[in-house]
């Protein structure tokens, strides 16, 4: 009994010195703090630099649009058949635009000269209601003069309004019809003054500007067909292009010519 006495008293001394039991917790460790990796990098703050979007210059912005147009992926086995199509195709186009641009500048020098004839009238087109497209104004109507006056009698009385706003849409200088009748315009033609001379001489520079914008289409639209500007067959167009333009520009200095005359 007494040895029980003495394991008891050492237990208790022991649990004393011990102190009081503490339940085990877990420690949870927020996931942010797992988050402090960074990437490393060998390069220097200081030297990093912000490149930002690769600006091209407006030079460049337009090389890339012509090429995209011209065709940018170049097919050097376009077969002679198909070379021969499509400079066909672009002559008939470049030669379209030629044509109407003589035309103006015809009717142009004529009016310069203050000369009354029914040529004044060549570039207009008519576009009726019932038609499968534009025809000439001769197709639809018949042209006379009478001192300094022009008049169009219209064959059909219907087509009329529409013959009148075909003339004031080829937008000719000094050129306003008057509607005299039910089927008649009466067209009064007075000498150009220096002015209007000077407006008509304007007005020829920017049909010649825009029948060479017409050729430009055209050599792009037959450069996509061979399949790029280093194609086969471009050195043809590039010379039907050259040859027009130079076209273009001679008839322009004859009409300032003659304009120097009046």
């Amino acid at each position: 009994m007494r040895q029980n006495i003495i394991t008891q008293t050492l237990r208790s001394a022991v649990r004393s010195a011990a102190g009081p039991s503490v339940p085990t917790r877990a420690i949870i460790i927020p996931s942010t703090s797992l988050n402090i990796a960074r990437s490393f990098s060998s390069t220097p703050l200081g030297l990093k630099k912000n490149k930002g979007p690769n600006v091209k210059t407006p030079k460049q912005k337009i090389k890339a649009v012509e090429d995209d147009e011209a065709g940018a992926n170049d097919d050097q086995g376009a077969g002679e058949v198909v070379i021969s199509e499509v400079l066909e195709k672009t002559g008939v186009k470049i030669e379209k635009a030629v044509h109407w641009a003589k035309a103006v500048i015809f009717e142009g020098v004529e009016r310069g000269r203050g000369r009354v004839t029914p040529a004044l009238l060549d570039s207009v087109r008519v576009q009726l209601p019932d038609g499968p497209g534009q025809c000439h104004l001769n197709a639809v109507a018949s042209i006379t003069t009478k001192g300094n006056t022009l008049y169009v009698e219209v064959w059909d009385t219907d087509s009329t309004k529409h013959v009148e706003s075909a003339i004031h849409q080829a937008n000719l200088p000094g050129i306003s019809p008057q509607k005299t009748g039910a089927n008649t315009l009466k067209i009064p033609i007075s000498r150009p003054t220096t002015e209007q001379r000077a407006e008509i001489l304007k007005s020829l520079s920017n049909t010649v500007e825009s029948a060479k914008q017409q050729i430009r289409m055209a050599r792009t639209d037959g450069f996509k067909h061979l399949g790029g500007r280093k194609s086969n067959g471009t050195d043809e167009i590039q010379k039907l292009v050259d040859d027009a333009n130079k076209d273009l520009d001679g008839q322009l200095v004859l009409a300032k010519k003659e304009f120097e005359k009046a």
